[in-house]
């Protein structure tokens, strides 16, 4: 048994077809055959049933994945040890991430990653919450940079391992133009506005109530659903929205003067938290960017308020 043959398997199992998963490790379909033909051999029995249109998993393959995935695992994390010990700190790191930590957690990681090591590739990978969890347990995620109540009630719960980040502020954004930039306001009035926003979380659909009293109207919120928090900034320069983004996101979006930010209040913070699937190994690589996530999480946490509001929210 090779370890280019568990890639093999690996890749096929996950992309479905000998065309795609040839074109991925960069050999023709009919190599990509004989070494999965050869790793059955070894194994005893069929990996896949294959058919004119389709690739599927048999039970020996599906019973034999993880393992596998396990085996390459932990060849490439040795390969990346043995370049890092060379001094060559090289590896690609496969990260799920969120809508509120995409910006600006990971995209400052990355800027520090890159700083001081250059040789490491980064892949961020955006969307649902289910989806991410799913690549997560497939094992083409490395971790997944997620609201800590996304998986609370989760199946897969149990396969989690979660590393805590520490948590900041809200803060409500709008263009100065806005009727609300302009006027004192209640909290409560906030709810009578069109707002911009990702898919809630669980604990932010728990805190919602509380924060916009009986005025907010569930199922008409947000009025405009956008899955990344740059776009829902965009449509908050124009005026037709508002939109509730992390303190340091809002800080550096209302540096041009094209937004204005409010505190949000203590109840509105950041949940997020780093999602690994337990007892998997993590190469280098993957172990300093995570290191990297902490240590930038906490310095945004500790970031002073450079805006101030320019409307005196109500309680």
């Amino acid at each position: 048994m090779k370890i280019g043959q568990l890639l093999h398997f690996e890749a096929l199992y996950r992309l479905r077809s000998f065309a795609d998963a040839a074109r991925e490790q960069d050999v023709t379909q009919s190599g990509l055959s004989r070494s999965i033909q050869k790793l059955e051999i070894v194994v005893g029995g069929r990996l896949f049933d294959r058919t004119t249109h389709a690739v599927e998993p048999t039970d020996l393959g599906e019973g034999l994945i993880q393992s596998a995935r396990n085996v390459v695992e932990a060849v490439l994390a040795l390969e990346e040890e043995a370049e890092r010990l060379k001094g060559s700190e090289t590896g690609h790191v496969r990260i799920g991430a969120g809508p509120y930590p995409a910006q600006p957690l990971i995209t400052s990681t990355i800027a520090s990653v890159a700083a001081q090591h250059p040789g490491i590739q980064v892949s961020v990978v955006a969307g649902t919450a289910n989806d991410l969890l799913a690549a997560l347990l497939r094992r083409e995620l490395e971790f997944v940079v997620a609201d800590l109540s996304k998986y609370e009630d989760s199946p897969a719960a149990g396969e989690l391992e979660v590393i805590p980040l520490p948590s900041e502020p809200l803060a409500i954004v709008m263009s100065p133009d806005h009727a609300l930039a302009k006027v004192d306001w209640q909290v409560s009035e906030l709810a009578e506005h069109a707002w911009a926003m990702p898919t809630i979380s669980p604990v932010g659909r728990r805190e919602l109530p509380s924060f916009f009293g009986t005025k907010l109207v569930p199922d008409h919120f947000p009025l405009f659903r956008l899955e990344t928090t740059a776009a829902c900034l965009e449509l908050a320069k124009t005026g037709h929205a508002v939109t509730m983004v992390p303190k340091s996101l809002a800080t550096r979006a209302c540096q041009t003067g094209e937004l204005v930010a409010h505190t949000a209040g203590p109840s509105m913070r950041t949940n997020d938290g780093i999602h690994l699937v337990k007892r998997r190994s993590r190469s280098p690589a993957t172990r300093l960017f995570i290191e990297q996530i902490k240590q930038t999480a906490r310095s945004l946490a500790n970031e002073l308020e450079p805006y101030r509001d320019r409307a005196k929210a109500k309680r």
